[in-house]
């Protein structure tokens, strides 16, 4: 299995220095283009067993790990959405994926996993650990699994993607204990989760009325109905009624109290403590997270002046597909193209630097 090189803009910004660098050609990183293969694992803790795929270059070596946590919604192993794991949609982005194979092909060791699909074999343990902070316990076991099944990896580094983000910084924040040498946000939030819900929503509102696809209802009735929910109280059925079928009021009260503990976590706390450098990935058309985010973590990590450096990608949504700005946000978050290979190779320049004595700066 070969990958084609980058060729897509990327700039890199050092929030220390506050330097911006446009790298507007092929971006360089490792040795490119290796064939790879991938060896199939799972991740059993808290009662369950998930899917994993542990991509590898075609020598089996790598100094670099670097373990996929994967954001909100249940994806399967390669990061799509299907109805059949428990989504209300049907997405198929692959964005895992390729990011894996783009990675693996330059010369990482990546782990990535599934959060649908994945077997309970514990009915009443599973059930005991619904609650956000038993995320991090999934990751840890990637980290273990990871260094195992690539015995070669001397660095490890962590990739949240979107809600992933979070997860990620909750784990390394709480864990110290865990070695980890990099972290890579991707795509991930700043702002808390009930916020993040309100900025989507508020960018489709016109005339006082938001949208869902062809639905249409009133902002005020939304903004009325989150702080309910926020605040754990029960939503009127009078209420509910004037308010799409497919909304956190709709989901059951353990799916609420989830998004109600993802609410309590300040990512821009978080990414402050943590001593590591850190990549912080955006692409400018992400309308799920938009890109002030990026930029409210780059100004936490400057606030303590840790070693941060941003990645931006023009024209490139929330899973890193192209598009064109203004195109419809829904059409924009189901695009099946490949994710664009600039981002593996903007990670992987980083990784290659920060393998040359800086990964373990601050530990």
């Amino acid at each position: 299995m070969r990958l084609r090189n980058a060729t897509a803009p990327v700039a890199l910004r050092t929030a220390a220095a506050g330097l911006l660098l446009f790298l507007c050609g092929p971006v360089l990183a490792m040795e490119k283009d290796m064939p790879i293969t991938e060896k199939p694992c799972a991740l059993v803790v808290n009662g369950t067993s998930a899917p994993a795929v542990v991509s590898v270059p075609g020598s089996g070596v790598a100094v670099w790990g670097i373990v996929l946590v994967p954001g909100s919604f249940l994806n399967d192993i390669d990061g799509d959405y299907r109805p059949e794991h428990g989504n209300p949609f049907e997405a198929r982005p692959h964005a895992y994926k390729d990011l894996a194979r783009q990675l693996a092909a330059r010369g990482c060791a990546v782990l990535r996993y599934a959060r649908g699909g994945v077997t309970v074999l514990d009915k009443d343990l599973a059930q005991a650990h619904r609650h956000f902070a038993d995320r991090t316990a999934v990751v840890a076991e990637a980290i273990r699994v990871l260094r195992s099944a690539v015995p070669s990896v001397d660095h490890i580094a962590v990739a949240g993607h979107s809600e992933g983000g979070p997860v990620s910084l909750l784990l390394m924040t709480s864990h110290p204990e865990i070695k980890i040498d990099a972290y890579i946000s991707l795509s991930a939030p700043a702002l808390r989760m009930f916020d993040i819900m309100r900025q989507q929503t508020a960018a489709s509102v016109k005339d006082g009325m938001a949208s869902f696809g062809p639905v249409k209802y009133s902002f005020a009735d939304y903004e009325e109905a989150m702080a309910l929910v926020r605040a754990g109280r029960p939503v009127p059925p009078d209420l509910l009624k004037r308010l799409p079928p497919m909304g956190v009021w709709a989901m059951d009260e353990a799916s609420r109290q989830y998004l109600r503990e993802y609410d309590q976590i300040d990512s821009r706390q978080l990414i402050a403590e943590i001593a590591c450098p850190v990549l912080i990935v955006q692409g400018r058309e992400d309308t799920s997270v938009s890109p002030e985010n990026a930029d409210m973590l780059v100004a936490a990590r400057k606030a303590g002046k840790r070693p941060t450096e941003l990645a931006l990608f023009p024209g490139l949504q929330h899973f890193y597909k192209r598009v064109t700005a203004g195109l419809d946000p829904m059409a924009a978050f189901g695009l099946d193209t490949e994710s664009d290979p600039s981002v593996a190779a903007a990670i992987s320049t980083w990784l290659e630097t920060l393998g040359k004595g800086e990964a373990r700066a601050g530990r």
